[in-house]
């Protein structure tokens, strides 16, 4: 998440420097927005800046100054509220990102304090899913709110493996394509799929050494299937073959011990998926890159003013996946993996 923040608002100050002022207008104040919003996550955070052109100072040097990055605690307050019901709300609080695990990267801006805006789910006030959400910061110079709106993508059903087996299981063999299929409503367009997996080392007599928990980003910015929805659902799916799988492992492994074997200890498959706010950002910005691009980038935002995005995601994770036999034979006859001591 860091990244990606850190990253959106580099790409919206320099957009806006470069693109969308006219540079002998007086000094101006823009807002720039970032977050993203999810039913999984405990804690949620909202980056909210002000760009500034000035025709007097240099913008790197702007940079570089807290008070002109960030509005003054007492000049706005923050409400995330439920777009069906504008109740249900709650008002978020200015944090140091420094001191809650969130330091800014060193770059061009002033890197502490790193105020965000703060909320916690609780009782009172719960993220559902498909239920839009409004950001509202109110000004308190009397000028029009600043808003945004995004829909929270419900829970995405496997499809492949099948979880109704018995003891649900994939496989991974060489060149051929192994699929991880899913259904998700109309809210969620990008997903990133990802395998943790366990690995088991055990000595000859059988007792088990240690376990290691391995990250696999499988398939990244997978954009949902073409396909007519099913029952409202839209398929999408990402296509993975043994062997990338096989490479994943040399890159983490080592060659065992004399004395010890290993085995797969089943796996976690996890798919995350985004909002549509995503798919247009990055859709924006592939259109106009390359020399094909256009002269002038359009900048993506869905903020009411000034300039950001504020979108949502989910999660789903199916746990205890067997790797199953074919997956280490398949290995042992490869030479990617042929080292790596696993048996069934």
């Amino acid at each position: 998440m860091k990244k990606l923040l850190l990253l959106l608002v580099t790409v919206f100050w320099l957009a806006s420097c470069s693109n969308d002022f006219d540079v002998t207008a007086p000094w101006k104040e823009v807002p720039v927005v970032y977050a993203i919003i999810s039913p999984v996550d405990t804690a949620h955070y909202v980056r909210i800046e002000k760009a500034f052109l000035d025709p007097e100072r240099n913008s790197l040097e702007i940079a570089q100054i807290v008070d002109s990055l960030y509005y003054p605690e007492n000049a706005i307050a923050v409400w995330l509220e439920q777009v069906s019901n504008p109740s249900k709300r709650i008002q978020l609080q200015r944090v140091d990102g420094v001191l809650e695990g969130y330091p800014r990267k060193e770059g061009i801006f002033a890197g502490s304090p790193n105020w965000l805006y703060k909320f916690k789910q609780d009782a009172n006030f719960t993220l559902l899913t498909g239920q839009a959400y409004r950001l509202v910061i109110m000004r308190n110079d009397g000028r029009e709110d600043i808003t945004a709106v995004t829909t929270l993508p419900g829970a995405f059903n496997f499809r492949a493996p099948f979880l109704g087996d018995p003891v649900p299981n994939i496989s991974f063999a060489g060149s051929v394509a192994t699929r991880v299929r899913w259904l998700a409503d109309e809210n969620a367009y990008f997903f990133n799929v990802t395998f943790r997996v366990r690995v088991n080392e055990r000595f000859f007599n059988g007792q088990l050494a240690e376990t290691k928990t391995l990250v696999w980003e499988a398939a990244k910015n997978v954009e949902r299937d073409d396909l007519p929805p099913q029952n409202g659902l839209y398929e999408s799916s990402a296509s993975l073959t043994g062997n990338s799988f096989y490479n994943f492992l040399a890159k983490n492994l080592q060659r065992p011990a004399a004395n010890r074997y290993r085995q797969f200890g089943g796996c976690d498959i996890i798919i995350d998926g985004g909002g549509k706010e995503i798919k247009e950002f990055l859709e924006t910005a592939e259109a106009n890159s390359g020399l094909t691009g256009a002269e002038i980038f359009p900048n993506y935002t869905n903020i009411s003013e000034g300039f950001g995005v504020f979108t949502s995601k989910n999660r789903t994770i199916a746990q205890s996946i067997r790797i199953n036999s074919v997956t280490v034979d398949s290995m042992n006859l490869s030479s990617i993996a042929d080292t790596l001591g696993f048996i069934n």
